[in-house]
């Protein structure tokens, strides 16, 4: 068993991996604190008048996270080549596959900024933005973030067409109530640009008050944008709590599947159990959840079979 391979199955998530789950499991708790950890030190480092020895063991976590982080940025880069989705393909090939894969691009943009800033000037406002990014690395290891993701893939469509709808009805109440407001409120509703705060602000029924209309066309029209907003803009969270729903019926739809399969012989033996565990545990199902359809089909099963 080559180190490569070793190396392949510790950083993966524990619930994809298929050989040193221990560990697995060991390297994700470790890099899921070591990246809480960075974040929180980056949280603290912008508290007013914070004490230096404090901003002294807050860098010297920031460098040895970054180092942690390379580590393991140039580790699953070079594992990456064991990927058992990709065997026809070179060992570089999948390296290549890897690299432009999204959850490596996170990876390389938490180390970047650190090593471009040692030979660049750069705003440390910009370097704690690509910091704060490094929660992303989190992903990786929760279901539901993954479930949401594909759930975005699978309606970008939908989504896009909803979104475009959006923007084109933000532009036109932008533009009515610079025509409206203009003359009266001249400073709030300048320009047409201007009025797409108010526009944005008030279709997505936020309305911070800094931009009101005053007359009593503008509020007729700031009452029917807002009734508007609440239709249409519910329409993205509405396409993608369907979807993200959808993807969640599928995992309990591929488990039952799992269950019904292992109960073809009338009982559920060890390895039957292990092997539906652990199927649980790649689709993310609770367990009380997974118990119940257990039940469910056990008991199914029992009156089909019974006279």
């Amino acid at each position: 068993m080559s180190f490569q391979y070793r190396c392949y199955h510790v950083l993966a998530p524990y619930k994809e991996a298929q050989a040193h789950r221990t560990l697995s499991k060991c390297f994700d708790i470790l890099l899921i604190i070591i990246i809480l950890t960075n974040i929180a030190a980056m949280m603290i480092s912008t508290v007013p008048n914070i004490p230096a020895h404090w901003l002294h063991h807050l860098h010297t976590i920031e460098i040895v996270s970054v180092i942690l982080f390379t580590i393991e940025f140039i580790l699953r880069v070079y594992s990456s080549a064991s990927a058992p989705s990709d065997i026809k393909k070179t060992p570089w090939q999948r390296r290549i596959r890897y690299l432009k894969s999204p959850m490596a691009i996170v990876d390389l943009m938490a180390i970047l900024p650190f090593y471009l800033s040692m030979f660049f000037a750069f705003d440390l406002r910009i370097l704690r933005i690509f910091r704060v990014f490094r929660i992303l690395k989190i992903g990786r290891y929760s279901r539901s973030m993954q479930a949401l993701i594909a759930a975005v893939r699978n309606e970008s469509h939908a989504l896009l067409a909803a979104l475009s709808v959006l923007m084109l009805f933000t532009v036109i109440a932008a533009t009515c109530i610079y025509y409206i407001e203009h003359r009266a409120q001249p400073e709030i509703f300048s320009s047409i640009p201007a009025s797409l705060w108010w526009a944005l602000v008030t279709l997505t029924t936020v309305g911070y008050g800094d931009a009101v209309p005053i007359t009593a066309l503008g509020k007729i029209f700031g009452g029917l944008i807002t009734v508007m907003g609440i239709c249409f803009y519910a329409l993205p969270a509405g396409i993608l709590s369907s979807s993200f729903t959808a993807q969640m019926q599928l995992r309990r739809d591929r488990f039952k599947d799992t269950v019904r399969i292992a109960l073809d012989d009338g009982q559920l033996s060890s390895h039957d159990l292990d092997h539906i565990n652990r199927v649980r545990e790649l689709l993310d199902l609770d367990e009380e959840e997974a118990r119940l359809i257990i039940r469910l089909l056990q008991h199914h099963h029992h009156h089909e079979k019974s006279p």
